[in-house]
């Protein structure tokens, strides 16, 4: 059912918060800031964009905008630009959601929906939060403005951006594989924070990060992801995650010191806990009129 404007804004804000204080191997959390970048700017991105994100009478586009808008004013920096692309839809979806809908399904329904409008508010987003490795496509590109509904261009660039994959593929990173995890170690270990990391590492290490990709190359991004991916498989066998803690720690070290930030599998981790969280408030049942 539809969920208030209040509780999706607080789903989304725990949802960046909860992943913070997950350890995530080359990314900034409250183990370790990194990149040039604090974990404070990431916090006060989440505070600063959730009200942007959720307000009513948008379209997908324009809660991209106003929500980069929103946290450019009070950070400076692109600490959510990849957030907030895979969270607008569920946003939408989650507000419009029917009684008889799984989210995804009203996901699905949100992104076939999608205008050259909304194409014209990302593009602009993503101009204003000016990503790292963007680089220039033949089609589309980024500095010109697009003629093509959003999903078309989420198609196109689909194969070289995760984030895009999701809106071509209904989220199938995040459904198909995410949410399974997170609720399976979230039962195993009873810590959101641990199963959190769990999502991450199971995410880098089934596919290359794209940020990686976009940043360095292919083949860098996936020699990352061979090289997280026996630790990984420790980790997620195991009963006590905290007994890998020191090596995940040492990985993140050293992946900081080379500039390496696996920051797409950081959003595509933030994205599953706000499925989790908006699923889970769904379930207890608050409608559009209350306030959670």
């Amino acid at each position: 059912m539809p969920l208030s404007e209040s509780l999706i804004s607080d789903c989304f804000r725990k949802s960046c918060l909860l992943e913070l204080r997950a350890l995530k191997p080359g990314n900034v959390g409250h183990h370790a800031d990194g990149h040039g970048m604090r974990v404070q700017q990431f916090i006060d991105s989440a505070e600063a964009s959730a009200h942007a994100l959720v307000a009513g009478g948008q379209g997908v586009g324009e809660r991209v905008l106003n929500s980069v808008q929103a946290t450019q004013k009070q950070v400076k920096d692109n600490t959510n630009l990849g957030i907030l692309l895979l969270a607008a839809p569920l946003v939408q979806a989650a507000r419009e959601n029917g009684p008889d809908n799984s989210l995804r399904a009203s996901v699905r329904k949100v992104l076939e929906n999608l205008t050259v409008e909304d194409a014209r508010h990302c593009y602009a987003a993503i101009r204003l939060a000016n990503p790292g490795g963007m680089g220039r496509v033949n089609q589309q590109d980024i500095a010109v403005e697009p003629d093509i509904t959003l999903l078309e261009a989420m198609k196109l660039a689909a194969e070289r951006d995760r984030v895009a994959y999701q809106y071509a593929h209904n989220y199938a990173d995040i459904f198909e594989y995410n949410l399974t995890i997170y609720e399976d170690f979230l039962n195993q270990w009873e810590s959101p924070e641990w199963a959190a990391t769990a999502v991450f590492l199971s995410q880098l290490a089934r596919v290359p990060d794209s940020l990686i990709c976009r940043k360095y190359s292919v083949l860098k991004a996936q020699e990352i992801s061979d090289m997280i991916a026996p630790l990984a498989a420790e980790v997620l066998a195991s009963q006590d995650p905290i007994a890998f803690e020191s090596r995940l720690l040492s990985i993140d070290g050293h992946l900081k010191s080379i500039g390496i930030n696996p920051g797409t599998t950081a959003d595509l981790t933030v994205a599953t806990l706000f499925v989790a969280m908006l699923e889970s408030a769904s379930n207890r049942g608050y409608s559009k009129d209350e306030s959670g």
